[in-house]
Formats: structure tokens, C-alpha cells, sequence
């Protein structure tokens, strides 16, 4: 998970700027899952908490993988009057209790992060019979706002491969069922593509776009490039304005446990 350093040097500016999840998208999850509230779920990557508090508002017991100390240390502070726990350390390297087995593990616009020939191993072992694996992503398509839409031009003139980020989303949706069938451990039995609004304020997305994993992963020559034509183009920006957003989850059974889904299901809601 090589982006939890990149993310952890900007820990604060991480939280300040990053949105958090629905919560229709929550409740789908729990609804869908029938997780009890007694049961202890098992989060990976859970940054700064943007997901972990909307579980832990509705009454959850949440033990979190976060392997980044600045933001773990974040996510304590935030979530000290729940009962939630953290430990610092890659999903990849953290050794359970013995015996430790949940039904219900969730990742939040992390899990892409993890080494794909143990994520999916590790996440079934621990799963109890019939347990679930719920992943969520929060993706930004195409913007339309002309100064926005410019100052990513210039960050994906060192990624031309994203420069169709509306393509992207769907490829990414597609790209991430996919894994999920092909892995042989688990079943995609539900999914769901949720459209929002999201209300921003200039200050807070010029610090969400200088947090964002492709900004921190440039070399420091090339953030010099960028930086500053970025912030004159993101200053013409009103005070508070408005872009679409998606999130997308998806809901997949361990293989060989419980009843047999009757098929996969894909919706939309806006």
C-alpha cells in the first residue's frame, strides 16, 4: 500500500480536504449485509476516518489497519468517543489475534493500494462463514468547470493516461468487478453507483488537489512546474461552487460460505 507515506506527510491537509461517503451508500451497505451492531468489523486503510465515523455514528465496533502514523493519529482523535480501535501498520504486515475473524470488512477508496496476491487470501481467512467484503470509491468524473478542468490538464500531462476521466470511471468500475470475480475467493452479489453533488469551498479543494496521490507522487521538479499556475487558476474559482461526484461499493460474498447468492446485481441511484 505505497501511497499511506505519501498521504501521511500531508495528514492534515488530507482531512481537511477529503470528502466522506453517503449516507445512503452506508446504509445500502448494512442493509444489504445485515451486519449486527454487536458484531467488530475490520477496516483497511482507513486514513483519517472519512468512512470509520459513519459507522461508528450508527453504533459499530470498528478495528482499523491504517499504516500511516500521522493519519492514524488523526483518526484516534476523531473517533475517541467511539468504540474504535487502530493500529498502525500495512494490512499487508498486521498479524490478527489469534483466532480474530469478523463478518464484515470494509475499505474505503483504499483497497487498490494493497498487494493483489494477498489482499484477497488475507481479507477470506478472515471472514467468518458468510461474511462479507464491502469496498467503496469515491471518484470525481469529468468536471465541467472550465478553470478546473484546466488545472488538471496540467497534472495529467504527467499521467496523458487519465486525461479521460470520465472513461476512466467506467473502466475503473468494470476493471474492479473484474477483480473481484476473478480473485476465485469471492462473489460480487451487489453493486452500487451512487451521484451526488459536492459542495466545496476554494480553499478546501485547492488543499484537496495538492493531497491527491498524483500530485504527491511527482517529483519535486515537477510539482514546481505545476504548482503555482495551478493555484492562479483555482484563485478565479468561487468562493463556494459545486461538483459532481460518484461513489461507488461493492458487496462481495466469500466463495463456499453461506447461501448462494441467486445473481449479481448492478444499480444506479442519483
Amino acid at each position: 500500500m505505497g501511497k499511506g507515506r505519501a498521504y501521511d506527510k500531508a495528514a492534515i491537509i488530507y482531512d481537511e480536504s477529503r470528502p466522506s461517503y453517503p449516507d445512503p451508500v452506508i446504509d445500502w451497505a448494512i442493509e444489504k449485509t445485515g451486519v449486527q451492531k454487536k458484531d467488530l468489523l475490520l477496516e483497511i486503510g482507513a486514513g483519517t476516518g472519512q468512512a470509520t465515523l459513519k459507522f461508528a455514528e450508527r453504533g459499530y465496533k470498528i478495528h482499523c489497519i491504517e499504516m500511516g502514523e500521522n493519519l492514524a493519529e488523526i483518526l484516534r482523535e476523531k473517533t475517541k468517543d467511539y468504540d474504535i480501535s487502530v493500529e498502525v501498520v500495512s494490512f499487508e504486515e498486521w498479524s490478527p489475534p489469534e483466532g480474530f475473524k469478523t463478518p464484515f470488512i470494509f475499505s474505503a477508496t483504499a483497497f487498490h493500494w494493497l498487494e493483489s496476491r494477498i489482499k484477497y487470501k488475507k481479507c477470506t481467512g478472515l471472514l467468518e462463514d458468510g461474511g462479507h467484503l464491502v469496498l467503496f470509491w469515491n471518484d470525481s468524473p469529468d468536471v465541467g468547470i472550465r478553470e478546473v478542468k484546466k488545472a488538471y490538464d496540467l497534472l495529467w500531462g504527467f499521467y496523458p493516461e487519465k486525461r479521460n476521466t470520465e472513461t476512466n470511471i467506467f473502466n475503473l468500475d468494470q476493471k474492479r468487478k473484474e477483480e473481484i470475480e476473478s480473485s476465485g475467493l469471492f462473489q460480487l452479489v451487489d453493486s452500487l453507483n451512487y451521484k451526488w453533488k459536492l459542495k466545496n469551498s476554494r480553499e478546501v479543494f485547492l488543499k484537496g488537489f495538492f493531497s491527491q496521490s498524483s500530485y504527491l507522487a511527482l517529483e519535486e521538479e515537477k510539482k514546481l512546474q505545476i504548482t503555482q499556475p495551478i493555484i492562479d487558476l483555482l484563485s478565479k474559482l468561487d468562493d463556494v461552487f459545486e461538483t459532481d461526484f460518484h461513489t461507488n461499493a461493492y458487496l462481495a460474498r466469500k466463495i463456499g460460505s453461506g447461501s448462494s447468492p441467486s445473481g449479481v446485481y448492478n444499480r444506479g441511484i442519483d
